[in-house]
């Protein structure tokens, strides 16, 4: 028998040897990264290999991002239609970022007009037409026989184009797999044809035909800025297991057919009417004076009740007060009396008794304030004597020139004596009759100044003066009291802007500035945003908003927007014109065909009824749009000399039309004929 430990020794050393004998191989490993074109664009369903075993091992998604797994020492094929083959060798990195580069393939421009199919891959030319916002495309391809085989895959990806913001826009692919070519996939894949990112659009034809094929293609998508420029491009590739045998790129179509581009109509901005979406009025804290008209006999300090309005004015005042010391929203903060004395007999002896006068009517007036309040609010008196010069202004307003004249030559001669000054004014032959019975009397005033913090209602005055100087202050009420008092236009807008940028979420004022913008030309699509998703809103909110759109060239959002307005007056208006701008021809064309017959011309050529269109637009008058619109409707019906004509009546008309003409795919063969 065997010694055991001799058998382990011989098993453990055959183990070694084998194991020393197998060559020393690579961990796996995740590697994740980027996948760009040269703009930095991420590229999605970018195809990845190993490139090792021609494996594919995984696609990036929406944001050109992937994660594989493959040998550390390996090398990773990265494939995409429209871009050329890249390889990168990953040598034990975990984050592998690539660029592609577009295929160095020149665009074969097909002439639209042709509508026929050419030799090998080439589509049929197009047209993309839009309804809204939504682009067509429908076409065929006719694919040779003698470019398909069973063991291999085709992939026909059309895409479109703006030309204006070089962004392209992938449409469905189709794909082709041949009999051979789809189970060998299958197999791959262990069956799980999810693995697959183009799987879900894979047709598998059962056996190569004997004739050409002819595949019929058809698909939408949703794009903004419907009125640049657009091409639709279709890129054809075949593939099999180990490289691409077959690429080409086609542009089918340029321009967008869209006819309603020249549609006319025209809804106003609407300033909001429901009351319960204005801002209510708010208590602002404030400080207030006042003013009281007291009497004072000639040379007497004591007030006498019962001379002149004395009681009345004094009742107001008291009153005034109690009203400030009862009121919860208002705080006395401080009361004082100024009184102004005639400037007529001694300066000195008339500021003393103008202090007299202040003080006794304090005095009557702080034994009504209860002590807890006399004990809290500074009280003082302030007297003054009004000099001669306030005589010369209120002659001078009476048209009093020479009696005017008079005094001032006296203040002229003793400029800083009021004594002197008062001694020859009294002297001077109309002082009596005129100056003591008219004009002393209206200076001898008493005001008040009465200091309380309140909570009250700002009067216009005062809104007015605060927007001068501290707008931020105001409450939003006080901010739609102002725009309601403004009266131009520009100060309506101003005020809106400055009220949005203290409150920004201020409805009513983002409504009436959208609606002044609206009738200035100049919508703003924005500016409402931020209050759709309010659970209450006007309905000028959304109209303003869904003209907007429309302006902007957003009918899908227009459209759906209008469906919750009321069907009556302006809003009907709008609901009409963005069911039209977003294709829904037939329901509204009979109501804009009535509104003038260039709108009915243009609904006709949008429903591609081209004869009628034509006998209309005939017509039509000449303007410069109405002679664009009869070269598209002459072209529809292969009237191409009209056509050419009346284009070029268009455009010396109004030169812009050119540039219009330049992206419209109705005219774009009369361009390349023009030139």
């Amino acid at each position: 028998m065997l010694n055991l430990n001799k058998f382990c020794s011989l098993f453990i050393g055959l183990i070694l040897s084998v194991v020393c004998a197998l060559p020393l191989s690579a961990r796996d490993i995740n590697v994740r990264g980027t996948v760009t074109n040269i703009e930095g664009e991420p590229l999605f369903r970018v195809s990845i290999y190993n490139a090792g075993t021609n494996k594919l091992i995984g696609s990036t998604n929406e944001d050109g991002k992937y994660l594989v797994k493959i040998d550390s020492e390996g090398e990773l094929l990265f494939t995409s239609l429209g871009y050329e083959e890249c390889k990168a060798a990953v040598r034990g990195e975990l984050t592998v970022d690539v660029v592609l580069r577009h295929s160095a393939v020149a665009l074969e421009e097909v002439v639209v007009s042709a509508k026929r199919i050419t030799d090998n891959v080439v589509p049929e030319p197009t047209d993309i037409e839009v309804k809204g916002n939504y682009f067509h495309i429908r076409t065929r391809v006719k694919i040779p026989k003698e470019l398909f085989s069973t063991n291999a895959r085709m992939i026909i990806q059309p895409g479109v184009y703006n030309v204006t913001r070089e962004q392209m826009i992938f449409l469905e692919p189709l794909v082709f797999d041949g009999k051979e070519y789809a189970i060998t996939q299958e197999r791959m894949y262990d069956y799980d044809s999810g693995q697959d990112p183009l799987s879900r659009y894979v047709q598998v034809k059962s056996s190569s035909s004997r004739k050409d094929d002819l595949v019929g293609y058809s698909d939408s998508t949703y794009v903004e800025n419907v009125n640049d420029d657009f091409r639709c491009d279709m890129m054809v590739s075949m593939e099999n297991y180990n490289r691409v045998l077959y690429r080409d790129t086609f542009v089918i179509a340029r321009g967008v057919v869209n006819p309603l581009r020249f549609l006319e109509y025209e809804i106003p901005g609407s300033a909001v009417k429901n009351e319960n979406f204005f801002p209510q009025p708010e208590m602002q804290l404030r400080d207030t004076k006042g003013d009281v008209n007291l009497t004072f006999r000639v040379n007497k300090s004591d007030l006498n009740l019962t001379d002149g309005d004395n009681r009345e004015e004094l009742n107001r005042l008291i009153s005034r007060l109690h009203q400030v010391e009862n009121d919860p929203n208002a705080r006395l903060k401080s009361f004082s009396i100024a009184g102004t004395a005639s400037p007529e007999g001694n300066y000195e002896r008339n500021k003393q008794l103008a202090q007299k006068r202040m003080a006794s009517a304090m005095s009557l007036i702080v034994k009504e304030l209860n002590e807890s309040t006399r004990r809290q609010i500074d009280m003082h008196t302030t007297a003054s004597v009004e000099t001669w010069d306030r005589v010369v202004d209120l002659l001078r307003a009476d048209n009093k020139i020479r009696e005017a004249d008079a005094i001032q030559e006296i203040i002229d001669k003793y400029p800083d004596n009021p004594n002197r000054q008062s001694r020859n004014v009294v002297s001077l032959p109309f002082y009596r009759p005129l100056i003591t019975s008219r004009y002393l009397p209206r200076l001898r005033r008493v005001s008040y100044e009465l200091l309380f913090s309140q909570y009250r209602y700002l009067t216009d005055e005062e809104i007015e003066a605060l927007y001068r100087s501290d707008s931020a202050s105001l409450s939003r009420n006080e901010f739609w009291r102002l725009y309601n008092l403004a009266d131009s236009i520009a100060e309506r807008e101003a005020i809106c802007r400055r009220a949005l940028e203290v409150y920004p979420k201020f409805l009513v004022a983002a409504t009436d500035l959208a609606a002044i913008l609206i009738d200035k030309g100049v919508p703003d699509s924005e500016l409402l945003l931020p209050y759709l998703e309010m659970p209450e809103l006007p309905d000028e909110t959304r109209l303003n908003q869904v003209v907007a759109w429309l302006s902007a060239g957003r009918y899908a959002q227009a459209d759906s927007l209008a469906f919750d307005l009321p069907d009556t007056g302006i809003y009907h208006k709008a609901k009409v014109y963005a069911a039209a701008l977003n294709g829904r021809y037939n329901e509204v064309m009979q109501e804009i065909s009535a509104e003038s017959p260039f709108n009915e011309v243009l609904m006709l050529l949008a429903i591609k009824s081209n004869e009628q269109a034509w006998e209309k637009a005939k017509l039509l008058g000449n303007s410069a749009k109405e002679e664009y619109i009869k070269a598209v409707a002459a072209n529809r019906v292969d009237e191409v000399v009209l056509a050419l004509s009346y284009l070029e009546s268009a455009f010396k008309k109004d030169p812009s039309l050119r540039d219009v003409a330049s992206v419209d795919g109705d005219v774009l063969d009369l361009l390349q004929q023009e030139d």
